[in-house]
């Protein structure tokens, strides 16, 4: 009796239509498939959201395959829904198992792309075609699934998309995100919560103030939610700026980034251009 082969799909709003794909390969083999995420893992073929399921089960890295979606890492339930503590754990989560999958033989890990050129064999003797998919997805959905890139390549560029904003007039743009400053002292961008490996992490902000928004003073924080580091600045002049900070991760666990404005404001517009991460160990 051959072990089963286990193929590891992180949520993610196409998630069912890779299921289904694999379902199709696996019936024209004769095999049967379960999900471990609903039942035993009892079958030729088993699919799983978490890699460590199938590590814990003793499954050698030639037994396993990884899929991950392009377009993002939040299901269409959870991308949709307002934002609140349910949406940060949910980040949180998802993005936890990406990094998971991702700590795999890059070999074992197949990004949704690889399918572009035709049928992939993911793993001996069983071939996958990409699926057709009519799987909507958020700005804010498909800008987290390139944030999650840390875990493959080292660094990533964090859109304005993923973070949350307390102001009522928010303009998103091509390149940047718009934050009126009117009103009290208060947190004007807070996020993104994703998992973060361990290892030193570089953070690069980039912020711009118009002549109005100069003369306020800011506190940005980066780090952990309850351990961070913080600079305390005044821009002075119209312009944008690049606020480097680092902090070190002894484990995996989310991150946020902050800016709040710690003073009362009558007028002035901030620009938030993102942040870009890389590996400062």
């Amino acid at each position: 009796m051959h072990s089963p082969r286990w193929i590891i799909i992180p949520p993610c709003p196409d998630r069912p239509e890779w299921v289904s794909a694999l379902q199709f390969a696996a019936a024209e083999q004769g095999l049967t498939v379960a999900d471990a995420d609903a039942g035993p893992a009892t079958g030729d073929l088993i699919v799983a959201s978490d890699a460590a399921k199938a590590l814990q089960a003793g499954v050698a890295p030639d037994n396993l395959a990884v899929i991950l979606s392009e377009i993002g890492i939040l299901t269409p339930e959870v991308d949709s829904a307002p934002i609140t503590d349910k949406l940060h754990a949910a980040v949180r989560s998802s993005s936890e198992l990406f990094r998971r999958a991702r700590q795999l033989p890059v070999e074992r890990v197949f990004p949704a792309q690889a399918f572009d050129a035709g049928p992939v064999e993911i793993l001996p003797g069983l071939t996958l075609t990409r699926p057709a998919t009519t799987a909507s997805s958020t700005p804010r959905n498909r800008a987290l699934g390139q944030a999650i890139a840390i875990y493959a390549d080292g660094q990533a560029h964090w859109r304005g998309e993923i973070f949350n904003y307390t102001s009522q007039t928010v303009r998103h743009e091509e390149d940047r995100t718009t934050i009126d400053l009117t009103g009290r002292p208060r947190f004007l961008i807070f996020g993104p919560y994703v998992t973060m490996p361990a290892g030193r992490w570089k953070a690069v902000i980039r912020l711009g103030f118009d002549q109005t928004a100069a003369r306020y003073q800011y506190r940005a924080d980066w780090g952990e939610q309850e351990t961070y580091g913080s600079h305390i600045f005044r821009p002075l002049r119209e312009g944008v700026y690049d606020l480097a900070m680092e902090f070190e991760w002894s484990k995996p666990s989310a991150c946020e980034m902050r800016l709040l404005v710690l003073e009362g404001a009558f007028d002035g517009e901030v620009s938030f251009m993102g942040v870009q991460l890389s590996r400062a160990d």
